[in-house]
């Protein structure tokens, strides 16, 4: 399962963006409203959304200037989250957000619609960086 958040454009230099969300901390501000948050280390943090159980983030991969990606630390819900960044201006990043998930089909069905809009809380949230 694939899902491909809208981009957005913010007004900080891609190194600056990088910097941020090579960070496990910065995640915390990029979260819903209502979230549970705690950072495990530098690489790691952990969230709560609601009803929804528990979730564990790594940071797996730095591209420095072009993207982040996170893995989720449980093998029972296998997904990564990749955030691409493209210079757009000296000071201006857009950014785009995308889960890739190894779900079945029924669970796929049930999560697709709370992901979607998970991770456009966090792309809307961009401008907190």
């Amino acid at each position: 399962m694939e899902i491909t958040s809208t981009s957005v454009k913010i007004k900080h230099a891609i190194e600056v963006v990088f910097a941020q969300l090579a960070d496990a901390n910065t995640y915390e501000m990029l979260m819903p409203d209502g979230a549970q948050f705690s950072v495990v280390d530098n690489d790691s943090f952990r969230f709560k959304l609601g009803s929804m159980p528990e979730i564990g983030l790594t940071i797996i991969e730095r591209n420095e200037g072009e993207s982040v990606v996170l893995k989720s630390t449980s093998d029972k819900v296998a997904f990564s989250l990749k955030g691409t960044l493209i210079a757009c201006e000296e000071n201006e990043t857009e950014i785009q957000l995308r889960f890739q998930g190894d779900f079945n089909p029924m669970m796929a069905m049930m999560v697709k619609k709370p992901l979607t809009k998970f991770m456009e809380s966090l792309i809307e949230n961009m401008h907190k960086l």
